[in-house]
């Protein structure tokens, strides 16, 4: 790369790029449009997530990429549409189920564009690197000096935007503080806020792009405090390693967070490393003999930290099943391996001549990400789906049970392929012959959010109301009147797909019946009758809640979630309860208070006459 530019756009290409940023800002404003109309187009989550998927990526990638205007290569980006869209409209049929309110408010949202654009960054080096050269890249320096211009530029722009934002704040702000509303309503409007802020992205990038010795100044400064943390990351490493005969894995797999910790490491050191040993053209090695070895010994170790981290994710997938987050986990773990074991192979091997060799190893495995990050986006290889299927495998396999099986991250956390799932479960034999798991999976469907407070029955139906909750002990039943109560004030048990916890008990107390949600047995709602009538009305007294142990030791057992049995009230004013070795506290409502304080004047007035 030639340092001595002062430019590395033309005129034409200038404008060009000035001019497709304006573009993709109107295209997104049209977008916005469209959704405010609910037009036919985008009500569906498929066209709707495949047309800003194009509309967003593929003018992005030319913008950072394109070297210039009028060269042929530029239509090979346009390849990248017909996939774009597919991974849009892929998007948008997962996220159909249960539909988000608006576009980006879905959890996938997220995790897709974090994917896709760091496979279309590596994408795009390849094409920056073929349209200056006129040929596929061979060698990995041309990449690495592309990959940081592009980050620099990248952070440049977002500072830039920033700044000219908070500008038009402040302009809006101080108009406002004189009684002038104009400008804080205009810079409000989605018809001024995307063709303008396009407008500057492009001119931005285009002022940020030709001040080619700016970016390879902040360049030179970053990477000089990379080569100064590099021997630091290299001793934190190394010394983890040194200490694990002693210590041993049982504290790391304590933690819970032991694969984070180690990827978060040696992807560090992975950066550093290349960015420090392949900033120069030339031969010169950086560091003194003895430190460079040192860096290279953690370098040939990173293949044991992908091992730890691999046990330490394993662990969590035997004991609790696959989910999402360890998926994802999964596929970083094993991208990340295939740096480790490529480097430390090659070190290994090659010695003082491997770096030439990982540097063409670079170019196949940064392909390998980009494809991998692509696929797992498709219907293909979706993860979502593996999941669920998974999910579903444990509980007809016996090793889940059915109280414990997560409907709601299946519904919810999962998308159109978990709904899927329950859907197909529901009609299984397996379901036909457990009427409780067939109800509550249909439940489930039946929710159209997951905090939703609508409820799941037919509350006309008290008998269906009924089979809301698990009531304790097993001859006990929960009296109409009180049902009713619960139906009258919409209690979350209606809404809930696991049934809550009904527990009656004894008469010593000031209530009767305790109601607990979802196994939930710090706090239950507590119900008594109105007066001592067979038919009279419920009301809800308050909430019991646990106060703590009777002695220190029994502290941790009072805490756990375990239901309290042969409560008892303990004489005096408070409304303090025992059971077994835990105190509980019970704390009136205000319906319960007015009546406490209107019994206690009647006896007052009695005792007085």
């Amino acid at each position: 790369m030639d340092d001595n530019r002062l430019n590395t756009l033309n005129r034409a290409t200038s404008l060009g790029l000035i001019f497709l940023a304006f573009v993709q800002g109107c295209a997104l404003y049209v977008l916005h449009l469209a959704i405010d109309h609910e037009y036919w187009l985008v009500a569906d989550q498929r066209w709707l997530k495949a047309l800003y998927t194009v509309a967003v990526a593929l003018p992005a990638f030319y913008l950072i990429s394109i070297v210039r205007l009028r060269d042929r290569i530029n239509f090979l980006p346009l390849l990248l549409a017909p996939l774009l869209f597919w991974l849009g409209w892929h998007l948008g049929w997962v996220e159909q189920v249960p539909e988000p309110q608006q576009w980006g408010s879905h959890p996938f949202t997220f995790a897709f564009c974090m994917a896709v654009g760091t496979a279309l960054f590596i994408l795009a080096l390849f094409f920056r690197s073929s349209a200056a050269s006129g040929n596929w890249p061979k060698t990995y320096q041309p990449m690495l000096d592309y990959s940081w211009e592009h980050a620099l530029t990248i952070a440049q722009l977002g500072l830039f935007i920033g700044v000219f934002w908070s500008l038009l704040s402040l302009w809006a702000a101080l108009f406002s503080a004189i009684g002038l509303d104009f400008f804080k309503t205009l810079f409000q409007k989605p018809a001024f806020f995307y063709p303008v802020t396009w407008l500057v992205i492009g001119m931005g990038l285009v002022m940020i792009r030709n001040r080619f010795r700016f970016i390879a100044s902040v360049r030179l400064m970053c990477e000089a405090l990379i080569k100064a943390l590099l021997p630091l990351v290299a001793l934190i490493i190394l010394m983890f390693f040194a200490v694990l005969p002693w210590t041993g894995l049982q504290p790391i797999w304590d933690t819970g967070r032991a694969a984070q910790i180690l990827m978060a490491l040696m992807l560090t050191l992975l950066l550093f490393f290349n960015a420090v040993f392949y900033q120069t053209d030339d031969n010169k090695l950086p560091y003194p003999v003895w430190l460079r070895s040192t860096v290279m010994l953690a370098v040939v170790l990173l293949p044991l930290g992908s091992l730890l981290a691999a046990w330490a994710l394993w662990l969590r997938i035997d004991q609790y099943g696959l989910s999402l987050d360890r998926l994802w986990a999964a596929l970083l773990q094993a991208l990340t391996a295939a740096f480790t074991f490529s480097y430390s192979l090659l070190l290994l091997w090659r010695r003082q001549a491997a770096l030439p060799s990982v540097q063409r190893a670079n170019i196949g495995l940064a392909l390998l990400v980009a494809g991998a990050l692509i696929v797992v986006n498709t219907p293909l290889a979706d993860m979502r789906h593996w999941v669920a299927q998974h999910q579903v495998k444990r509980l007809l396999d016996g090793d889940t049970a059915a109280d414990a099986f997560d409907y709601h991250y299946l519904r919810f956390e999962l998308g159109q392929p978990g709904s899927l799932a329950l859907q197909t479960l529901s009609d299984s034999e397996f379901a036909q012959s457990q009427p409780e798991l067939k109800r509550r999976i249909e439940r489930s469907l039946k929710q159209t959010d997951r905090w939703s407070q609508e409820p799941l029955m037919d509350t006309q139906n008290l008998n269906d109301v009924a089979q809301q909750f698990s009531v304790s002990p097993e001859d006990a039943t929960l009296p109409e009147p009180l049902l009713s109560l619960l139906v009258e004030q919409n209690s979350v048990c209606l809404s809930q797909v696991k049934p809550c916890q009904a527990l009656r008990v004894s008469n010593e107390t000031r209530f009767q019946w305790l109601i607990y949600v979802t196994d939930n047995w710090r706090y239950g709602q507590a119900y008594t009758k109105r007066n001592a009538e067979p038919n009279t009305d419920w009301m809800q007294t308050g909430t019991l809640m646990v106060l703590g142990a009777e002695k220190e030791q029994y502290y941790e057992e009072c805490q756990a979630d375990h239901p309290p049995t042969d409560l008892q009230r303990i004489p005096g004013p408070l409304n303090v309860y025992q059971s077994g070795n835990c105190l509980f506290s019970l704390r009136p409502n205000l319906e319960s208070a007015k009546q406490q304080i209107q019994a206690r004047a009647e006896a007052n007035d009695a005792r007085i006459n």
